[in-house]
């Protein structure tokens, strides 16, 4: 199980600024069991961006994880003439979520939720690390390439020196975490993005072990 919480809704409207018309996508499993990105959910969220003035060209919430692939991108097939009048997709699901909307599109993709923590995988032979759980999700500002998952430094500033020919320099088999973004950030025309000095991350939004209370709507440590 991924736990998810909602992000503000002034933080997701900064997101979306410039953007007019809004598709949402919802996560079957782990956020509508978590009550932060199924139907009802994301039912909200629609009508939350029609009151602050954008325009909705639909919605759909993944029957599984949204975070597989192949169902999303059945997700994003039967959506298609939504998504040919839409500015931006907007996730509610965990980080992994969101960068498989991210990968399957060209339009940019913003995340509703921070994730809070992850549950263990046992039914999949293989698996791509892509969420470290934060608890303070940029992928905004990222193109939807997460960072602190995918540079083995976590640099919230990239590149480092160290890499060379787009790989990293901790495994040059690997690509590099920063090129990625920026290629990404190119695709989308959001280059300035790139250049933005991001201060050191507050690694005590990370703490562990944490106790998530949903009725109490708070994180704590333990």
């Amino acid at each position: 199980m991924i736990i998810t919480e909602r992000k503000q809704l002034a933080e997701v409207l900064e997101m979306l600024e410039g953007y007019h018309a809004i598709f949402v996508i919802g996560c079957g499993i782990c956020a509508a069991t978590w009550h932060t990105g199924g139907e009802p959910e994301v039912q909200a969220l629609v009508s939350e961006l029609r009151a602050a003035g954008k325009q909705s060209t639909g919605w759909s919430v993944t029957q599984e994880a949204c975070c597989d692939t192949r169902l999303t991108r059945r997700v994003l097939n039967q959506s298609a003439t939504a998504l040919k009048v839409s500015d931006a997709i907007v996730v509610m699901a965990c980080g992994a979520g969101v960068q498989a909307v991210a990968s399957l599109t060209d339009l940019p993709v913003y995340p509703a939720l921070n994730t809070i923590g992850l549950s263990q995988l046992q039914s999949l032979s293989l698996a791509f690390e892509r969420c470290r759980a934060c608890g303070d999700c940029i992928l905004a500002e990222t193109g939807g390439i997460c960072p602190v998952a995918r540079c083995p430094k976590a640099l919230r500033n990239g590149p480092c020196g160290g890499y060379k020919d787009g790989k990293c320099e901790v495994d040059r088999t690997q690509d590099c975490a920063w090129v990625l973004i920026y290629e990404r950030l190119h695709q989308l025309g959001q280059e300035k993005r790139f250049a933005v000095i991001r201060e050191p991350k507050d690694w005590s939004r990370m703490r562990s072990p944490r106790v998530v209370d949903k009725r109490a709507a708070r994180v704590t440590s333990a």
